[in-house]
């Protein structure tokens, strides 16, 4: 058995046993994990991009706080324009995050025609995220609705699923066309994913993706890059690096969410712009990442 069959073994074990606890507690708990999976190692793996942005040379020669300041606007810049058109923060978010999550579990399996590899990186996000949409049909049609002024069914939904799986599993295929043994255990997990994320609220269902699935193994990536030195020490390593900027964006979590409490507005919404705001920075220099991981 190698390493990568260990690693996914290991996670479905430890992601089914969290989503079994927390299946035991009440929405309000569970709301209280999500935020705490999000704030750790959600927040954290995008803390870091300022060096990544140095070590990979993206922007030209210039100072960290020139680099820092042209993140920030790009962030200021991004909530402005959800500040105008919310339907747009919510197509935003879940566009781009579809393409970040594949891009990052995907893109050591599959090589050649590149807008076919976007394409299937985007289609196999589209599917996580409708596995979420469909197993919380309710929640995530209230939350739309709150947020765009649509409102979706559960038949919406199921389309939107087909659809993503349809589109993922005949660009893998042409990309890979004797990958039929991985495409089946990627299959087999999605799968897991529905009846798993079925278990917990939609937040919960999300962050528990976002942390375990994408966030820690983004880390192992970009610890390659920075370092290519032992875990423990490249941990250490990040978490001196990323502090300041991570603090930061815990500060900011906090202050979005304090709304919540202080107009008693919907905590949904508001975390899809906070994620989505950061997000589009962070996927521009992770796609740099895999591209440099690929080389």
């Amino acid at each position: 058995m190698n390493f990568a069959k260990k690693i996914n073994i290991s996670k479905i074990l430890y992601t089914t046993g969290i989503v079994f606890i927390c299946s035991l507690l009440s929405g309000e708990i569970q709301w209280i994990i999500a935020l705490l999976l999000i704030g750790s190692v959600g927040l954290l793996h995008g803390s870091n991009d300022l060096n990544l942005i140095n070590a990979l040379k993206i922007l030209p020669n210039g100072s960290k706080h020139k680099h820092l300041l042209l993140y920030v606007l790009a962030i200021i810049f991004v909530l402005m324009i959800f500040g105008l058109n919310r339907s747009l923060a919510l197509f935003f978010f879940v566009a781009i995050s579809s393409f970040h999550f594949g891009q990052q579990h995907l893109a050591d399996q599959l090589a050649g025609n590149t807008a076919l590899r976007y394409l299937n990186y985007s289609a196999y996000g589209s599917v996580v995220f409708a596995l979420l949409f469909y197993s919380h049909t309710i929640e995530s049609s209230t939350a739309i609705a709150e947020i765009s002024g649509m409102f979706f069914t559960v038949s919406d939904f199921l389309n939107y699923l087909i659809f993503s799986v349809v589109i993922w599993i005949i660009s893998y295929l042409l990309l890979h066309p004797r990958g039929f043994v991985r495409l089946i255990v990627e299959i087999f997990i999605l799968t897991l994913f529905y009846f798993l994320f079925a278990q917990v609220n939609l937040a919960l269902a999300f962050a528990i993706y976002f942390a375990f699935w994408h966030a820690i193994p983004s880390l192992i990536d970009q610890f390659r890059i920075l370092y290519q030195g032992d875990v423990k020490k490249s941990w250490l390593l990040y978490l001196k690096e990323s502090a300041l900027f991570w603090f930061l964006s815990i500060i900011g979590l906090a202050v979005v969410f304090s709304q919540v409490f202080l107009q008693n507005m919907t905590p949904l919404p508001l975390l899809v712009y906070f994620l989505a705001a950061i997000t589009f920075p962070h996927v521009l220099v992770m796609s740099q990442v895999e591209n440099a991981l690929k080389g």
